[in-house]
């Protein structure tokens, strides 16, 4: 019983994480087709300039990761209050500038004290996409997403917990790179 509630205790609060992830990566994709945002959450996050109306059209693949995403909303029973304005994403203005959107797996795990030579973090999971960001000696690089075609998006942060940089990489961050693993 006490390793429940302890459980709930120490899961709820990466869910409710994960749960803002979900929204915004889902309403980033209508948002990109043309979607206009009625909820204060929607107009604080995304601009309406030159959105299109409420009914938007969406290609195979963005259908595919809406699903998905209300699925694990489904499964997670995710309650985003969208009469607020602000969200739980401290990666919010990089994500603007991804050209692929990562999709949260509802878990995390991270390397702690990087310390293997920097790697380059990309728009997408490709080599041609634009470089965003930048893994360095001493980020905590943060997984938490699920992996697309071999590449990992992860998000990086000082040894103060200050959210430094994040991207798409394919590079492998081995066990000895890492001063500890966590998750």
């Amino acid at each position: 019983m006490r390793f429940t509630i302890l459980l709930c205790l120490l899961a709820g609060p990466a869910w409710a994480d994960a749960c803002h992830d979900w929204w915004f990566t889902r309403n980033l994709v209508i948002d990109r087709a043309g979607y206009c945002f009625g909820s204060v959450l929607g107009q604080a996050q995304f601009d309406n300039t030159g959105c299109i109306g409420k009914t938007v059209s969406l290609d195979p693949a963005s259908t595919a990761a809406v699903n998905q995403i209300r699925g694990l909303e489904a499964d997670y029973q995710c309650r985003v209050d969208t009469s607020q304005p602000v969200l739980n994403l401290p990666d919010r203005d990089l994500r603007l500038q991804l050209l692929a959107l990562p999709i949260a797996d509802g878990l995390e795990s991270a390397c702690i004290g990087y310390r293997a030579t920097p790697l380059a973090l990309r728009a997408a999971p490709s080599a041609n996409a634009p470089v965003i960001g930048q893994i360095t000696p001493g980020d905590t690089i943060s997984y938490a997403h699920l992996p697309a075609n071999g590449w990992s998006y992860v998000t990086t942060y000082t040894d103060t917990r200050a959210f430094r940089s994040g991207g798409w990489f394919a590079d492998v961050v081995a066990e000895g790179d890492c001063d500890l693993w966590a998750g």
